[in-house]
């Protein structure tokens, strides 16, 4: 028989439910909804030799059913993880907690319908991760209903390394996630994603989850005809910030260009591109940095990580990063890419300047010692002022013994205007010389004056 929890519950002593010191304090912490106790680890205690406050160790035997009604019953509570233990009891009583933000399960026996009361009442939940987890005859139809109950707050659903998701059992959570247009993250991990697969999320992402910003299809089988289905809906439906594709090596380099135009389109937000464990080679990397040429959002890509793609293939990144031919093809430099699979100054300098100007400007320096102005001299005397604010700016950003460097290359690019407009420079000057010549002439007399004329004399001469 079921017990009643509520009804024991003024009556039952804490001490008398488990021996454990550390589950005694959680317990204690539930009951009287302690402010600082806002999460809880739930785990066997085989896999946890101690405890760090916020860990409830379950032993064979012990009653964790109180456990599950403090927990449900508790108002502070954000984040609860279980790990390897039979959620079943727990679940059914904390079905009426409305705190937590975050569940995760890891390597436990997951009954959906149990979990559906909680999913569907808690408006505060964001957050459902589910890992190796076991689900018993049905039980993925259950866990795919009790997603599509849940309610609308979820943002963020992660379900990894769940084999009896395979054989086309995925697609069920897939259709349950169109009711949750508010989604903002997804991971769909070893769960044996195919081309049916693909289709379903591609009309999901691009019908429904248009707000997506995350999306983790890692170590599945895609291959390029999934590929062109996905990249197709993440074109049109132009949020996702970050996307992971490791390990599906079915892919081969037509499909890697699919996902490489994402990076081309003018209006991408990509920031995060991880596709390691896929085979590639120089070719594949090349495409991936000639994509890039006119990117300015992607922040981090993950190629390789078993050294498939050697020196070759890995220049092309290089003089993106910073080509140092000419003072404009630097200046056209890629600075916003900040994580590669190489060590790079530039890659540090990206990251660590949020100016993309000033990252410019010290890649300028370091590579040119003096600049080609002959590009500039169309825009005439207006250019001269410009230049020289520049290298006020640049001397900001260097110590004193850099100083000499760009006194030296400011002092180049004016002799350059000079030489190629001297009448541009020399002219007004010499004719206010005059101007002040001219006024002089009628105040002063005798020696001072013939040196104010000889002076103006040869002010006209340079006329």
């Amino acid at each position: 028989m079921a017990k009643n929890y509520a009804v024991l519950a003024d009556t039952i002593k804490i001490e008398d439910i488990t021996s454990n010191v550390s589950n005694q304090i959680c317990l204690h912490s539930l009951r009287n909804n302690y402010e600082t106790f806002d999460k809880i680890n739930i785990c066997c205690k085989v896999e946890n030799m101690g405890a760090n406050g916020y860990d409830y160790l379950v032993e064979k035997g012990e009653d964790i059913g109180w456990l599950g009604y403090y927990i449900g019953q508790n108002t502070k509570l954000s984040k609860v993880t279980f790990l390897k233990i039979d959620t079943e009891s727990i679940c059914k009583e904390m079905s009426c907690n409305m705190s937590i933000k975050n569940i995760h399960f890891s390597q436990c026996a997951l009954n959906g319908r149990v979990l559906a009361p909680f999913f569907k009442n808690n408006h505060n939940l964001i957050e459902i991760h589910i890992e190796v987890c076991i689900f018993g005859a049905g039980g993925l139809r259950q866990l795919s209903l009790a997603i599509r109950d849940c309610n609308t707050s979820v943002k963020d659903i992660s379900i990894r390394n769940c084999i009896e998701m395979e054989n086309g059992r995925v697609l069920d959570i897939i259709a349950a996630l169109s009711v949750h247009p508010q989604l903002e993250a997804l991971r769909l991990v070893d769960v044996g994603i195919g081309i049916n697969e693909c289709t379903a999320l591609a009309t999901l992402i691009q019908c429904t989850t248009t707000q997506l910003k995350i999306l983790n299809l890692g170590r599945n089988n895609i291959d390029d005809e999934g590929l062109d289905c996905l990249v197709d809906a993440l074109a049109n439906g132009n949020n996702i910030q970050e996307l992971c594709l490791p390990y599906n090596r079915s892919i081969t380099i037509r499909g890697w260009k699919r996902v490489a135009s994402l990076l081309e389109m003018h209006d991408s937000k990509l920031q995060k591109l991880f596709l390691i464990g896929n085979n590639m080679k120089d070719e594949e990397a090349l495409v991936f940095a000639t994509s890039l040429t006119n990117n300015s959002t992607l922040k981090a890509l993950d190629l390789d990580c078993h050294g498939s793609i050697t020196d070759e293939g890995w220049a092309p990144f290089r003089k993106l990063l910073c080509d140092g031919s000419s003072v404009n093809k630097t200046y056209l430099s890629n600075h916003t890419l900040e994580q590669l699979n190489f060590r790079s100054v530039w890659l540090d300098l990206n990251r660590n300047n949020q100016a993309k100007q000033r990252v410019a400007m010290r890649k300028i320096l370091y590579h040119h010692s003096h600049f080609n102005m002959k590009p500039l001299f169309e825009w005439e005397v207006k250019v001269l002022p410009i230049m020289i604010k520049w290298f006020e700016k640049a001397a900001s950003l260097y110590t004193n013994e850099s100083e000499g460097k760009i006194q030296k290359m400011r002092l180049d690019c004016i002799y350059d205007f000079i030489k190629e407009f001297p009448m541009l420079y020399i002219e007004p000057i010499t004719r206010k010389e005059i101007a002040e010549c001219t006024a002089l002439e009628e105040k002063l007399q005798g020696d001072e004056l013939e040196k104010i004329r000889q002076r103006k004399a040869r002010a006209l001469r340079r006329l």
